[in-house]
């Protein structure tokens, strides 16, 4: 393991077996609709294809990509989306698929462009939702924070983590646990 790589959070395992119930629960909700999964790439690809194999019901995919303005302030996203996109989504049950939720600046600036598509309805499920040394009740009940995702994977402390797809520049997505980077 490299040694800017700290405490392993979660294993192999562990996720495997979160996501296979995050699965489960999604094909419950929309059993019997044909939601549309819009993935926020690239730091979700390997939560989306684990969640779309443990989903049984159909469902189409979309991807889009999210940034933030280099320059402007802090929560301002700019969001990159395919030719035909609104097309696809508009009158759809629409699954927005995302890495992780810290700020929540990305999950509102694609709930809101969503909807504006005219997408049925916008739900959200991330692998990780960040919060502060508060703990995540604190966090989910401070009305100061945007809204939270619908399904959550694992709630995780306000630390740089890496793997199962999160990366330290561009590294460490491959690696098949979430982990902390060493401060310092």
């Amino acid at each position: 393991m490299a040694r800017e790589i700290g405490d392993v959070l979660f294993d192999a395992d562990a996720i495997a077996r979160r996501v296979r119930d995050l699965g489960r629960q999604l094909t419950e909700t929309y059993r019997g609709r044909e939601p549309v999964l819009v993935a926020i790439m690239k730091g979700c690809v390997l939560f989306l294809a684990d969640l779309v194999r443990a989903w049984d019901g159909p469902m189409d995919l979309e991807f889009i990509t999210a940034e933030s303005y280099e320059g402007t302030e802090p929560g301002q996203v700019r969001l990159a989306v395919p030719d035909g996109f609104a097309d696809r989504v508009a009158g759809r049950p629409v699954l927005v698929v995302d890495d992780i939720f810290d700020t929540g600046a990305t999950l509102e600036a694609v709930r809101e462009t969503l909807t504006r598509l005219g997408a049925e309805e916008v739900r959200t499920v991330v692998f990780l939702r960040k919060h502060g040394p508060e703990g995540a009740a604190a966090a989910q009940a401070d009305s100061r924070r945007r809204p939270q995702p619908d399904w959550v994977g694992f709630d995780v402390p306000d630390r740089f983590l890496v793997g199962y797809g999160l990366d330290l520049d561009g590294r460490y997505r491959n690696l098949p646990y979430v982990a902390a980077v060493r401060d310092g």
